[in-house]
């Protein structure tokens, strides 16, 4: 597979995975991209975008939140971490540093 996200491999291990399959590791780094894009969307564009810089650590909290919370069919802990992720943004939205256009850089 090419084109994996830099956050790949953690996510990986977050949702606790060993499988070896282009698909499933396909559809983890589209959750991957689905996190930054609704960060992106949510006003943290700048610090949610696919790059080469290295995220803040919240935002890499945030991602793997969001995929640990979308992974599989039958999570029992899906809607916690699904709460735990919009509480995340929640208070990275009320942060200036993280805002578009702010003076924070990672």
């Amino acid at each position: 597979m090419s084109g994996k996200d830099k956050l790949f491999d953690k996510a990986k291990v977050a949702v606790r995975s060993t499988f070896d399959d282009e698909e499933l590791d396909m559809e983890l780094n589209d959750l991957i991209i689905a996190a930054r894009d609704d960060l992106r969307v949510f006003g943290l564009v700048e610090k949610a975008k696919l790059s080469d810089t290295v995220d803040s650590s919240l935002i890499t909290q945030a991602i793997l939140l969001y995929v640990k919370a979308n992974w599989g069919y039958d999570n029992p802990d899906a809607q916690r971490f699904g709460e735990l992720y919009k509480q995340l943004k929640d208070k990275l939205s009320f942060s200036t540093q993280y805002f578009t256009g702010g003076d924070y850089e990672i």
